[in-house]
Formats: structure tokens, sequence, C-alpha cells
């Protein structure tokens, strides 16, 4: 091993993996991995997701409790394993509703009566009966076996792929892990593993950057946590032999359970093809946002609000965000969002958005 691997592998990837770990994400090995998918090529672990498909999905006629039939359980894999032909990112969004929504499968109740019903892949509303899973050196062969990759490390919710890691050691730029992640996203690559992926990381110990599928190279981020108080809380329980790193913070603010929950749910967007996910500041205005909403003062009533934004910075999608996640949080309160604009031009810019 040169010391250039033996760097990347002790001071990115295994540190990664290990505090992964520690924040609740079960071990899995390459080779158990390789058991459940069926080839190189695929890239679901199917026993896991069967295991989850069936625990997750009960549904209810005549007063009872019914399991989904064996056959509908299978069906909802393959149905879930989209076809690329319309390429990376239509078969990532066709992917990504299913994921939100699920997918509704006819079954057989009463007397030969057959009706529809919905089954998830993913329990939102309880977070805890999700199981998450992370792997190294997942190797995937491409259609042609001639472009074969193999990503540090993957990360699972149900055996289902959503953040693909790409490591590099302290001294190579992460614009390298940059590279290489777009480059794997390619057809002639494993872009059947990126149709998946919300997140991509790209790392070395001391610098980070993020992205979802298929997002060029200049459009990658620096996440800055804003919220320092909770960051140092989880580095006290999940960093407790070593001095933190930039990586440590970067991973604990994308993958933690409940934000990465949040950042599937609430800030993924499909913006005419293209897939974005938010930056920071548009995650953490969006929860001020909801604080103010959602908390009333001493008299029963709410604060007005105001976010100031620079030309360029993305006030659009943040408005878009935040009515997603409106609509979705406060459903129970069937709330309305009205956009009010001062040119014609902004009509169109926020009407197509």
């Amino acid at each position: 091993m040169n010391k250039e691997v033996y760097l990347e592998v002790n001071a990115s990837q295994k540190p990664a993996i290990e505090l992964l770990q520690a924040m609740g994400y079960t071990y899995i090995s390459p080779e158990d991995c390789e058991k459940q998918r069926g080839s190189k090529y695929h890239v679901l672990l199917k026993d896991i997701l069967r295991g989850q498909l069936r625990k997750l999905n009960r549904y209810a006629y005549a007063g009872a409790e019914n399991e989904f039939s064996a056959a509908n359980i299978e069906r909802a894999m393959e149905d879930l394993d989209e076809p690329l032909t319309d390429g990376l990112v239509r078969t990532s969004e066709k992917i990504y509703d299913a994921l939100l929504l699920g997918k509704s499968y006819l079954e057989t109740v009463g007397e030969g009566k057959m009706l529809s019903f919905n089954l998830k892949y993913i329990d939102w509303e309880n977070p805890e009966n999700n199981v998450f899973h992370v792997t190294e050196e997942f190797a995937v062969e491409s259609q042609d076996k001639q472009h074969n990759a193999r990503p540090d490390i993957v990360l699972f919710i149900n055996g289902i792929p959503f953040a693909v890691i790409e490591c590099k050691a302290p001294q190579v730029s992460v614009d390298q892990a940059v590279e290489q992640m777009i480059r794997n996203q390619q057809p002639s690559y494993i872009p059947q593993l990126f149709k998946y992926a919300q997140i991509v990381l790209a790392t070395n110990k001391n610098s980070v950057k993020y992205a979802t599928a298929g997002t060029p190279k200049k459009f990658w981020n620096v996440w800055k946590e804003q919220n320092n108080e909770w960051m140092q809380t989880q580095l006290e329980s999940f960093v407790t032999d070593r001095t933190p790193t930039e990586q440590d913070r970067n991973i604990i603010s994308l993958f933690s359970k409940d934000r990465i929950f949040e950042l599937i749910r609430y800030f993924v967007l499909f913006d005419a093809n293209v897939k974005k996910v938010c930056r920071y500041q548009q995650y953490f205005a969006i929860k001020e946002i909801m604080k103010t909403i959602t908390e009333d003062d001493e008299k029963g009533n709410r604060q007005s609000g105001v976010i100031w934004h620079t030309q360029g910075s993305g006030k659009s999608l943040t408005m878009v965000m935040l009515a997603k996640y409106l609509l979705m949080e406060l459903s129970s309160c069937h709330p309305r969002v009205v956009i009010v604009t001062d040119r014609k031009e902004l009509d169109g810019q926020i009407a197509a958005t």
C-alpha cells in the first residue's frame, strides 16, 4: 500500500466509518453486501429491503391489518429499480417520488375483490422504524464491465443507497474526489448507483464538499454548520478519542439521522431536469422561518419575519423549499402559500421554478 492510499484509508475513510457507526449506522461488509445484491451491477441490498418492506407495510381492510403479499413485496423492489432510459436525473426523480410517496399495489381482499393500497419504502413519520447501514469499498460493475468503480463509502436506508462518499488523503485536493464522483455518474460508468443517491460527498479530513446526483463541479458546496451548540453536543457524543476534524463536522451535519431525513424529504428539488439540494444558508433560513411560524408569544401571536437575500443567493429555491416544508410538515392545518413579487420578470421566474 503506497503512502497516499494509506493516508486516504487511515486519515479519512476509516475515521468516517467509525464516526458513522457511533452515529447509529450498522456496518455491513462488502462481502455481505454482494451476497444481497445478486450481482455487482445491482446495488440494492435486497434482503434488508425485503425485510423492511414487510415490517413497515400493512393495509387495513374490514377492521383488520393485513400484510402485503410476497409477490407485491418483490414487485415493489423491482419497481424501485427504475431503468436509466431517461437519463440519470429523470430516473432519479422517479425514484425520489417513490421514496417520498410510496407506490400502490393491488391486493385481493374479501371474496376475491381487488383493491389498491399504498406501500412505503421509508417510514418518514417514524425514523426509528428504519434501518441505517454503512459499507466500504462498494464495488460496482459498469454495463460493459470496462468502467467498473469502487466508491469508498456508501450509506443505506432500508437497503437503499442514499449517499456516496469519496475519501482522499489530507494532501490530495477534494476537487479530485469531486471529479472522480462526477466521472462515476457518467452513463459508461456506474450511474445505477447514483440514481438512488440524494447526497454525494467529497472529503479529506480537512476539507469537504457536497452535492447531489448530477451536480456539475462548479456547484459543489461547502456546509457551514450554524447550530454550534448542537454540533458541540454531537462531537462530544461521537468523537471521544481524538481531535475532531472538518470531515467529522460535515458528516455529523449532513448524515445525522434526523438531519438526513430532513434534507432528503424537504430540501431536495428537481428543477427543469436538474436535481438540486439546499445550500446550508437555505436550510438554516427555512428552519428559522418554521420557528417563527410555529411559535406563539405570551399573547398567542406569531411574529412576522423578513429574510434578506443577495442577488443570485437562491431565494426562489428557498421559497420553493419553504413551501414544500410547510405543505408537508403542517399538512394537518391545510396551509396555503401565497407568493407576492414586485416585478413582472420575477413572476415568470418563480412560476417556472
